[in-house]
């Protein structure tokens, strides 16, 4: 069975690809954003027949240009990367199969004086033996 840091450390290898910090998972970071990170959250499941259901978010964060101006060039790049990189994938983590999507939106944290990609994932793990 794949648990909640499974699930962490699959999107934690998955994203690393973008080339960007992440924040290891349970960890938090406040004050103004300097650089580009990316977190990750993950859910608490809802399983069905098949399928253990667990949602998750991946927040891409890019720090804004000016106070409350985005830096909209970058976010677009992003989030074309995240969406073309992340639209479906299926792999197995220790004998069980699982498949993820994702889908993107633009959100804004003023605390941290930045904007970001929030990739919302569903994430399901087969629940068959």
């Amino acid at each position: 069975m794949i648990v909640t840091t499974d699930i962490a450390n699959i999107l934690y290898r998955d994203f690393k690809v973008l080339g960007i910090d992440i924040v290891p998972f349970g960890e938090t970071f406040t004050g103004e954003l300097d650089k580009e990170r990316i977190t990750i959250h993950v859910k608490k499941p809802t399983s069905e027949d098949y399928w253990v259901k667990r949602f998750a978010e991946v927040n891409i964060c890019v720090p804004d240009i000016r106070p409350n101006m985005a830096n909209t060039i970058r976010l677009n790049e992003l989030e074309r990367l995240a969406n073309n990189k992340f639209q479906v994938v299926t792999d197995i983590q220790d004998g069980t199969r699982y498949k993820y999507e994702v889908e993107t939106s633009i959100e804004a944290d003023t605390a941290l004086k930045c904007h970001f990609v929030n990739c919302k994932v569903l994430f399901n793990v087969l629940n068959v033996r």
